[in-house]
């Protein structure tokens, strides 16, 4: 029986990272600690998050292990696959598999290093009550869709839509569970969330707050964007 009210975290860094233009992002410094440090230090430190699992390349197994040390919690390493659902899939079996695996499970892009603790409680607060949670952020630009010559054909109204962030916390069995039911389907290919599997089996997902310091690492810009947030001492 899983224990009650335990999250297990998943993050997810198996992206080959071509966007950020050299290096390993999860190892660049910001302020004193790596992107992979912050990261993994925002749930390590939880007292209700006993084990993270970590879904990489095995050529990095070794590298990330002795570059986080001891975290003080139960750490795994799981292969990654080719595309960020196989990923997930691959760390929810993991985690659902161990004989003491926990209740709920929260899905963090290992990339976002300066998640807020409040985003981290809001969401899971709202997955133990209503079985999925999900951090967003509304959005705030003027949106416009553009032809395929590149002309602007509208506007888009942007009331009621939103950014959305990680953790994404849910039911572990039932998230697995309808992963397995859409890869049976072949339906998982244009999966680019874990929300997105609670709604196409119509089951409900919280929006709960999320930041707009709770930034991914995908270029060399937002590097810098996020070395001058925690320069601020975030």
């Amino acid at each position: 029986m899983a224990p009650t009210n335990t999250f297990g975290v998943i993050l997810p860094a198996a992206g080959s990272g071509t966007r950020f233009g050299g290096g390993d992002k999860l190892l660049m410094d910001i302020g004193g600690r790596s992107v992979l440090q912050r990261a993994v230090g925002a749930f390590a430190a939880r007292p209700e998050v006993p084990v993270l699992v970590i879904v990489t390349a095995e050529e990095r197994f070794q590298e990330y292990r002795r570059h986080l040390g001891d975290v003080g919690k139960e750490l795994h390493f799981v292969r990654g696959g080719r595309e960020r659902w196989e990923s997930v899939m691959n760390g929810l079996r993991d985690l659902a598999g161990k004989a003491n695996a926990p209740e709920f499970v929260a899905v963090h892009d290992a990339a976002r290093p300066l998640c807020m603790g409040a985003v981290i409680e809001a969401a899971f607060a709202a997955a133990r009550e209503a079985g999925g949670a999900l951090p967003c952020v509304a959005e705030p630009a003027t949106l416009k869709r553009r032809s395929a010559e590149g002309n602007v054909t509208e506007t888009v109204d942007r009331r009621g839509l939103f950014q959305a962030q990680t953790p994404q916390c849910f039911v572990l069995r039932k998230l697995l569970d309808g992963y397995e039911r859409l890869h049976a389907e072949s339906r998982v290919a244009d999966l680019t969330d874990d929300a997105q599997v609670f709604e196409r089996m119509s089951w409900p997902v919280r929006i709960t707050p999320g930041s707009p310091l709770n930034l991914k690492i995908t270029t060399a810009e937002d590097l810098a964007l996020a070395r001058a947030i925690a320069a601020t001492g975030i």
